[in-house]
């Protein structure tokens, strides 16, 4: 199941609904379970329930634990069974709608925690590392976008590049977690494009910093939705492609990355991991015969489709930022 975040056109920024994917449109869950709930003429409060297993964003309902990944099976089975096109909440109110009536917003909005796995520009250009020490650095929420928005070419930047991501959400808490029950803790997977103004990340690199070249403004592409699953074969055997100005530049799986799942929830996890945080893992991760794949080089007017067909996909354009000197 997809869960995506999103508004209303009418809704203010702090009004974010959760809606799941039915035959092309979108489904408001909260409305929805609150109709499954009012089948029982016993039931009291059905609003107050479906606002507390669907609440205003994925984090609060990944909190929420086991009860709520029940309540999500039973409102989409509620809603195959009632045909969701007439679904309607227990007063009335609308609660389908298509994806134009909606303005997606990144699933995940104010992580805890957020990295992506990588490694410094020097170990890139030697052999493979062989550490088994996954290395990584922050992607902090205000460089957070999703589909459809543009990717501003930073102002204090001549070198921009993408790298096509997973990034694994984390549905429970833990710290110092056993490579053995690493899995556990991953509730499902997202779209990340890891934009990097590789000069200034150079320069940063001289005091192993990787900040400014990497948290600029829509520095970070996330969504369209988290794919919930509890299958770890399904997740290591996603497709996830990058593909710029319609040319194919990156396809990896998990299975394919010089780090495992394991090693990395258990290394990043001493520091204590919680719902809706997110470690993402890129195609610079994933060896091209003797060496690891490379970032895409950007430029103004380039556009990016960050793909996979069980997610969905990521599409933008880079444009200039105010005085970007391109």
């Amino acid at each position: 199941m997809k869960l995506f975040l999103g508004l209303l056109e009418s809704a203010s920024p702090h009004q974010t609904r959760i809606f799941g994917e039915v035959d092309g449109k979108f489904l408001d869950l909260k409305l929805a379970y609150a109709a499954y709930l009012a089948q029982n003429p016993d039931s009291t409060n059905v609003y107050g329930l479906a606002s507390y297993y669907f609440p205003q964003s994925i984090t609060a309902f990944l909190e929420r634990g086991e009860p709520a990944r029940k309540a999500l099976v039973e409102v989409v089975s509620f809603a195959c069974m009632n045909k969701a096109g007439i679904l309607r909440g227990p007063a009335g109110e609308k609660a389908l709608y298509d994806p134009s009536e909606i303005r997606l917003q990144p699933p995940i909005r104010y992580p805890e925690k957020s990295f992506v796995i990588g490694f410094a520009d020097k170990a890139r250009m030697e052999t493979p590392p062989k550490s088994d020490l996954p290395t990584g650095y922050y992607k902090l929420p205000q460089t957070f976008v999703t589909g459809g928005a543009p990717i501003l070419w930073p102002i204090f930047s001549k070198e921009v590049d993408a790298d096509a991501c997973l990034a694994l959400v984390i549905g429970k808490a833990g710290r110092r977690v056993a490579p053995e029950k690493a899995w556990d803790h991953v509730a499902g997977v997202t779209l990340l494009i890891d934009i990097t103004a590789r000069d200034i990340n150079q320069r940063e690199g001289a005091t192993a910093n990787n900040l400014l070249g990497k948290n600029f403004p829509s520095s970070t592409a996330l969504g369209p939705a988290v794919l919930l699953t509890e299958s770890r074969n399904e997740i290591e055997n996603l497709v996830i492609e990058l593909f710029v100005d319609g040319r194919a530049r990156q396809r990896f799986t998990l299975r394919e990355c010089v780090f495992s799942v394991e090693q990395i929830i258990a290394r990043w996890s001493m520091l204590g991991i919680k719902p809706g945080d997110f470690i993402a893992i890129g195609a610079s991760m994933v060896l091209q015969g003797q060496r690891l794949q490379q970032p895409v080089a950007l430029t103004v007017g380039s556009t990016m489709r960050c793909a996979s067909s069980e997610i969905g996909e990521l599409t933008h354009s880079v444009l200039p930022g105010k005085g970007a000197r391109a």
